[in-house]
């Protein structure tokens, strides 16, 4: 694997991926480490551009947590309820591990993580390991690696970007991480390669704005589709109306010349179905349904059976709704696919190991494996450039000014 810099050359194609902070549930049963594709984009870019994430400090000052990796990369975050002194002790776990695996750093301090306001001092933890690890490339790599803020309101998470060379192409990689205020989370207005705010803006300084990419995904349990794997599999998607085919065609042939099980759709991510509106409103419903329910009880166990079914709602099924904007979904699906330009590699974990583990973990093991498959398919791209450029006028279908007053002046 011949990875080192590139930061003159014009970038041929891209990696991009993101975490999304606290994104651990959603709708349907869904459950994921929703880290892995900033852990290995960064995980890229420290092949060519080595440094040391450790986490060297940790400490809670009120509501602010800070995080301190070996080489003086610094990132904080706010938990909107504060830090208690017991959950600082609990922070110190992570002392020594690296911060690239941010969901289970916090999960290993915490024991789990949720989203939607509902843990938002593991959630702050999270944003603030990654935001270290985002630094500590940039205080140690100031001219080669480039970071911009992610350029929305409610986020406080960073983006970072870097030209590097595999196997002879010159590649722009892009690690995100997505991350609101006060530990609430998850909003992914700018997870996978949308190009807008100012993420947009540094996606264009590196180049990576208009050319075939590769998004990676994180490791999930889908039930109706993991049901039926016997082990965890690599899992190819794209649209074959919408993305580009051709960079999916490349994964599958990658995946397949690496020993690892991978699985392939075509079918995935439709566009302008009208699902995360109809998602929402369903959700709507049901929280209306629980408190008309509540307005008429009088009986404690009652009305705790109700808050619990709320609690369940909130903390798992909340974050199918609040990850991205409505009209952006239509375009890019769930996975932020830009029309034209992408497919995505993620893992998907079978049945029997989401039942002795919960929630799923990203692992050294997974991070190499994703590697193998993206420099070989990398490789295949860089061998017919051509049927990867056929599909990219489908990218007009993008509208830049889709999130409007989202979007910082």
């Amino acid at each position: 694997m011949h990875i080192k810099p590139n930061p003159n050359e014009n970038p041929k194609f891209g990696v991009s991926g993101h975490v999304g902070a606290g994104h651990v549930h959603s709708h349907k049963g869904f459950i994921q480490d929703d880290s892995g594709g900033f852990a290995v984009t960064t995980s890229l870019i420290r092949i060519a551009y080595p440094a040391d994430t450790s986490i060297h400090r940790v400490s809670c000052t009120q509501d602010v947590v800070e995080v301190e990796t070996v080489e003086g990369g610094i990132g904080r975050a706010t938990a909107r309820r504060g830090f208690t002194r017991y959950e600082e002790e609990l922070l110190q776990r992570s002392l020594g591990l690296d911060g690239i695996y941010s969901q289970s750093l916090s999960c290993r301090c915490f024991g789990r993580i949720y989203g939607q306001g509902v843990t938002e001092a593991p959630v702050a933890f999270q944003t603030a390991t990654c935001l270290a690890v985002i630094d500590t490339f940039h205080r140690k790599y100031p001219d080669h690696i480039k970071v911009s803020e992610e350029g929305l309101q409610s986020n406080v998470g960073k983006c970072m970007g870097a030209l590097i060379d595999i196997e002879g192409s010159c590649i722009a990689v892009m690690a995100v991480v997505n991350a609101s205020r006060g530990g609430i989370g998850p909003v992914e207005d700018l997870e996978g390669n949308i190009s807008l705010a100012e993420k947009g803006s540094l996606m264009e300084e590196i180049g990576l704005d208009k050319i075939p990419t590769i998004i990676i995904e994180g490791k999930a349990y889908v039930p109706k589709f993991s049901s039926t794997l016997e082990q965890n599999t690599f899992w190819i998607r794209f649209n074959e109306e919408f993305d580009n085919p051709a960079v999916g065609d490349a994964l599958i042939k990658a995946a397949a010349n690496c020993p690892v099980p991978s699985l392939s759709s075509n079918t995935a991510y439709p566009r302008y179905t009208g699902e995360m509106k109809e998602t929402t409103r369903v959700f709507g419903q049901k929280i209306i349904d629980i408190g008309r329910k509540i307005e008429s009880s009088s009986h404690s166990q009652e009305k705790a059976k109700l808050i619990a079914e709320l609690a369940l709602l909130v903390s798992q099924d909340a974050g199918g709704i609040t990850y991205m904007t409505d009209s952006l979904h239509e375009i890019v699906a769930g996975g932020g696919l830009v029309p034209g330009l992408a497919a995505v590699l993620s893992i998907a974990v079978s049945q029997k190991y989401i039942e002795e583990n919960l929630i799923p973990e990203i692992t050294p093991e997974d991070v190499d494996s994703y590697l193998n498959i993206i420099v070989l398919a990398i490789e295949f791209m860089s061998k017919d450039p051509q049927s990867l450029e056929n599909y990219i006028k489908r990218k007009d279908q993008f509208d830049v000014n889709i999130l409007g007053e989202l979007v910082q002046a």
